[in-house]
């Protein structure tokens, strides 16, 4: 069966590729190219699969923040139902609608992030303009390198130092969304889950044959605690049953055992999962089993927020991580340029 699978998969990665090669040459031209009323940094990646977008975006709002901007999040809302929008869902005061409308993304975020605004749509563009006419006066643009049709300012790629670029293979035998080429777009490379004290050179050199002038950094991420259902710090459990369904499990299973004494079972969904009653059910029943408390992310975590599940409030909890950018330097002149405008 994957003999006959593969070369189908080649056989519609290389269409694929037509396909955004002949999209990247339309979108080249700045006539095709929309702008908005206000600056706009763009955070994407190059490859499916998490990359660390999320936190990286909340940590590149409160730098606004504490500069004095007012930042709005511009996200598609994937797996919720906004359709082209633009949904607001915060002003910054808290989420006004639910994941099932938003994404779990933008929900958390949202649910997080005070002083933010976060809109949601397929119509990127009428988001950022949406924010604008709201007072914002700087937006960011969540998985957005390939979303070409809207002009940014300042355009950041994340690259997983662990699994940087899979088997090279395009969309659908592999996990590249473009080729590599496509990096020297990128006003600037981050390569996350990296420690501080990590240097990678083949992969910087990789990368600076294709984009040679965009500063590459490194990025990785501080485990902030364990919180409760209310965002309420809580200490760390002795025995937890982990269970997710993000793009890298397992960096999450990896933090769980470094916070938690012991890590009794652990189960992972696909990204973006909408848990069923019965897989819930079946999880609490685990976690009973050993003495145990169910721990998952603050993503996971934020999609069931708001619904109706078979869990009690004190049987989850969630493990809390925000980025951290090692010697961010040449980021924040970047911020700092745009803040000054031309």
């Amino acid at each position: 069966m994957k003999q006959i699978g593969m070369p189908l998969l080649r056989l519609l990665a290389v269409l694929y590729g037509g396909v955004v090669s002949v999209r990247n040459r339309y979108y080249d031209r700045p006539a095709n190219v929309r702008r908005a009323p206000l600056p706009v940094i763009s955070v994407g990646n190059i490859t499916v699969g998490g990359t660390g977008k999320t936190p990286l975006v909340v940590w590149l709002a409160q730098c606004l923040l504490s500069s004095g901007r007012r930042p709005a999040i511009v996200s598609r809302g994937y797996g919720g139902t906004a359709g082209r929008g633009p949904v607001f869902v915060s002003h910054g005061g808290g989420p006004l609608c639910g994941p099932e409308v938003a994404g779990d993304e933008p929900y958390l975020m949202a649910s997080t992030l005070a002083q933010v605004s976060v809109v949601v749509g397929s119509d990127r563009w009428a988001g950022a303009s949406a924010a604008a006419a709201q007072g914002c006066d700087i937006a960011v643009l969540d998985d957005g390198f390939q979303h070409r049709g809207l002009a940014r300012d300042l355009d950041l790629v994340l690259i997983d130092s662990n699994d940087p670029f899979g088997d090279l293979r395009l969309l659908p035998a592999g996990r590249m969304r473009e080729p590599l080429a496509g990096l020297g777009r990128a006003d600037l490379v981050l390569i996350t889950r990296s420690r501080a004290d990590e240097r990678h050179p083949d992969l910087e050199r990789q990368i600076r044959e294709h984009a040679p002038r965009a500063p590459v950094l490194s990025a990785g991420h501080r485990i902030v605690g364990f919180f409760d259902a209310e965002g309420r710090g809580v200490e760390g459990p002795l025995r937890v049953v982990g269970f997710c369904g993000i793009g890298s499990p397992a960096k999450f299973r990896d933090d769980l055992r470094e916070r938690a004494a012991e890590v009794v079972a652990f189960r992972v969904y696909r990204d973006h999962h909408v848990y069923t009653p019965d897989e819930l059910r079946s999880l609490r029943d685990l976690a009973r089993s050993h003495g145990a408390r169910l721990v998952t992310t603050d993503k996971d975590l934020a999609r069931l927020r708001g619904r109706a599940t078979p869990l009690a409030a004190s049987e989850l909890l969630s493990l809390r991580i925000e980025a951290v950018v090692h010697r961010p330097d040449p980021l924040l002149e970047a911020l700092r340029q745009l803040e000054e405008g031309p």
